[in-house]
């Protein structure tokens, strides 16, 4: 414990020479301290059964099995949350990342409050959605929320304490490594009944916030330690990051006049959040730690090119033993097609 509070006095005291470590060429790994991340984490009712209805809504068109027993409903309760799932039909078939109504809808019912009325209702949020949300609250609250909410409690209560020991070192490390400033206003995070086909997504947040990030509690890749990497992996696809990152990218692929791999921006995403993520977890006394994309297979995944890339040509970078355009500049070399 000694260790861990030299440490943050030291945070303190270099703080602001931290923030030229986000300008340098090359990344210091003992110079990546200062920053304090700001998540604001979520247990929201009406994010949930938003999530609930697009998913169930989802699964029944394609003929999947439901992950809602309703058997234990009345014959009105039952016949209720059909109805509802008819209205979000068409919300099934869009994506929760790149759809524009999905997105502002998810964002709106995430400020709310879980026992708010649904009004007044913004212009760009159909009506039809709303009244199939009205009209499931009363048995998703009854049969299902609470259940859901307890899974999405217990999920917070275990990533908040990592993020307060060693947030401040990760979020300071990740800036220094883009190249950017970590965003100032909130990172939204609702812990969701599930969040997409992936388990987590991040998307655009409401006004006044860096990004909402939804995370399916449930999910067992998601789960102890690697619930604190996934978390700061989805914070780097706030625009500020992400988008810095992939201009980096086409402007070294224009320079070499190459086309490189439509996924390389993500894999560094990946690759990163893991390698930092590992390297604070050891260092408190978290041995061990597999970083979630080789715990699960993502690289054999077609990614196996763009791994070998990313630890012959990236990890040095991390290191400190190169430069981020040197870097940069391996990585679009290795990786274009």
């Amino acid at each position: 414990m000694g260790d861990l509070n030299q440490r943050f006095v030291k945070a303190a005291v270099i703080a602001l020479y931290a923030l030229c470590v986000l300008t340098s060429s090359s990344f210091d790994p003992e110079d990546a301290y200062g920053l304090e991340p700001s998540f604001r984490f979520q247990n929201s009712f009406w994010v949930n059964l938003h999530a609930t209805l697009r998913g169930e809504a989802r699964r029944r068109s394609l003929s999947l099995a439901a992950q809602i027993d309703v058997t234990g409903l009345a014959d009105a309760e039952r016949k209720t949350w059909s109805s509802a799932l008819d209205a979000y039909q068409g919300y099934g078939r869009r994506n929760v990342i790149f759809d524009k109504t999905l997105v502002h809808l998810n964002n709106w019912l995430s400020t709310v409050p879980d026992e708010g009325p649904l009004s007044p209702i913004p212009s760009d949020i159909e009506a039809s959605a709303v009244r199939a949300l009205v009209d499931a609250a009363p048995v998703y609250r009854a049969h299902f929320w609470p259940d859901q909410s307890q899974r999405n409690v217990k999920w917070i209560a275990a990533v908040k304490p990592l993020v307060v020991v060693l947030g401040s070192n990760m979020a300071s490390s990740l800036a220094a490594i883009y190249r950017v400033d970590w965003p100032a206003a909130p990172v939204v995070v609702d812990a969701s009944f599930e969040a997409g086909a992936d388990g987590g997504y991040t998307t655009e947040g409401p006004m006044g916030t860096a990004a909402h990030t939804v995370i399916q509690a449930s999910n067992i890749g998601y789960q102890g330690d690697a619930g604190f990497e996934m978390l700061f992996h989805e914070a780097c696809h706030a625009e500020a990051i992400e988008q810095s990152l992939r201009e980096a990218i086409n402007r070294e692929a224009a320079r070499q006049n190459v086309k490189v791999a439509s996924d390389l921006w993500h894999t560094i995403i990946f690759y990163t959040a893991g390698e930092l993520a590992r390297r604070e977890l050891e260092k408190n006394g978290h041995a061990n730690y597999q970083p979630y994309a080789y715990r699960n297979g993502l690289w054999d995944r077609g990614w196996q090119t763009l791994r070998d890339a990313l630890e012959s040509d990236w990890k040095p970078y991390l290191d400190g033993r190169a430069t981020f355009d040197s870097a940069m500049q391996a990585l679009v070399r290795d990786t274009s097609r």
